[in-house]
């Protein structure tokens, strides 16, 4: 079970990282009316009473309604947040928490809200810029260098390389970055 702090506030970031059959469970027996139903590796939100909010240095950047919550499909353990904007706009963003874009991760029981504060402590080893939370992230297998990963993966189509330890890389049926030496 998650720690609660002075504020009310939980500390959810293990359970995050953990993946999302423990968050659920600890959401569901922290707030009241959260209901979600199993479907394969991921929790459908039957209500939409579970908020979720990112913000960086005190300001928000995005907020809207958790639409589903599942395991990361990239073959690192942690959690995906689907979430929608509002329902007249539409917008829905998948939240991929990790610890290099994510500082906290706390759940407001009373305002039946998960809040992100996020933070962009990695560079894209192809392009340079931050990775952010909304970012998926792929890594090179040999070391470990990561990268957006439409970017990565038009690298090792161009050049079947990593851009870091440049040796070589192809990719199995499934885009990951598999080793060729």
């Amino acid at each position: 079970m998650a720690k609660k702090s002075k504020q009310g506030m939980m500390n959810i970031k293990p359970l995050v990282f953990k993946g999302s059959k423990d968050l659920i469970q600890a959401i569901s027996s922290t707030i009241e009316g959260i209901q979600a139903t199993k479907v394969i590796q991921t929790y459908v939100m039957e209500n939409n009473n579970l908020k979720l909010a990112v913000g960086k240095d005190g300001k928000g950047i995005f907020a809207g309604t958790v639409k589903w919550i599942g395991n990361r499909t990239d073959g690192m353990r942690g959690t995906v947040f689907c979430v929608q904007k509002s329902a007249k706009d539409g917008e829905i963003r998948l939240i991929i928490p990790t610890e290099d874009t994510a500082q906290d991760i706390g759940l407001d029981a009373g305002k039946s809200t998960i809040k992100i504060n996020s933070k962009e402590s990695l560079k894209c080893s192809v392009c340079g810029k931050g990775i952010k939370i909304f970012d998926e992230v792929l890594a090179c297998p040999l070391c470990n260098s990561k990268a957006h990963s439409d970017h990565l993966l038009e690298w090792i189509n161009m050049r079947h390389s990593c851009p870091i330890c440049k040796k070589g890389l192809g990719l199995d049926n499934n885009n990951a970055p598999i080793p060729t030496d």
